[in-house]
């Protein structure tokens, strides 16, 4: 874990905006987040008193795995959907600029751990003890559950999960590699031949090659991709896992984590997590 100087923003009785140099190159609050601290937005006066370091002066940097509509995907060379949305509010919220990039996700928590590359990941994460072990976590502003995905004519059927485990057993499964679903499989079936795949579009065209029989992730996901592109398939069962959402945080900047859940608290409040729950997940 790198270990960041704390950055002093904004001088007591000056109103000197100071930045000090941090290893890496991590920078201070911005000046936008200091006249967004005037308008008493407590998560804004957060970034304006300069308690939390950023990556990169006045801006948030984020990283999502732009793979899983409808939280995450791209649409010409823009990252759209909730995930993207939501951060873009929390952005405001802080009075600072947001960046968001693509990369794999089963990279994502490494890269929020190291540091210098990004100050947050957002990509439907489910919070976890393991991943906790490596990165903070907000709180949670989504709960979701598992779903097991198989073409429509694989004649499989399934009541509930353990008479999923029945149907698959033995059989070629597959999952996003990192994510809650491989998880699921690894604990639940241990004897199957497993293949993790580094985006969700790849676990998708194994199924519909017949490479896997069946495959298991997000459903809010799943059922985004059975009613549009991949009607061809259909979710078998949704397993009641009880997940939360949370945007991961490096473990040295408790202050962003803390100023990131005010957002939430506000975004929450004044009806714009509703608005933008209506526009991409209902």
């Amino acid at each position: 874990m790198k270990t960041w100087k704390k950055i002093l923003a904004l001088a007591f009785g000056g109103a000197l905006a100071l930045s000090l140099a941090a290893c890496g190159g991590a920078g201070g609050a911005s000046s936008a987040a200091t006249s967004a601290a005037a308008s008493g937005d407590s998560s804004a006066a957060a970034a304006a008193a300069g308690d939390f370091k950023l990556v990169k002066d006045g801006t948030l940097t984020v990283i999502t795995s732009a793979d899983y509509p409808p939280f995450e995907n791209m649409e010409g060379d823009e990252i759209v959907g909730f995930d993207a949305a939501l951060i873009r509010e929390i952005g405001k919220h802080l009075g600072l600029e947001v960046e968001i990039s693509h990369q794999g996700f089963d990279t994502l928590i490494t890269a929020v751990a190291g540091g210098s590359s990004a100050d947050v990941a957002i990509s439907a994460i489910t919070i976890d003890p393991e991943r906790a072990n490596d990165v903070d976590f907000t709180d949670s502003y989504y709960d979701s559950n598992l779903a097991i995905v198989v073409l429509r004519d694989s004649g499989l059927t399934a009541a509930d999960a353990n008479a999923a485990k029945e149907a698959l057993a033995g059989a070629a499964v597959g999952a996003q590699s990192g994510t809650s679903g491989e998880a699921w499989i690894e604990e639940n079936l241990p004897s199957n031949s497993y293949t993790p795949y580094q985006e969700t579009p790849d676990l998708l065209n194994q199924l519909r090659t017949k490479s896997i029989v069946a495959a298991v992730y997000d459903q809010p996901v799943a059922e985004a991709h059975v009613n549009g592109e991949y009607n061809d398939c259909e979710i078998l069962t949704v397993i009641p896992t009880g997940e939360q959402y949370g945007i991961a945080v490096n473990k040295d900047n408790a202050a962003l984590t803390a100023a990131i859940n005010d957002a939430l608290v506000s975004i929450k409040a004044d009806g714009t997590m509703d608005m933008l729950i209506q526009e991409y997940l209902a």
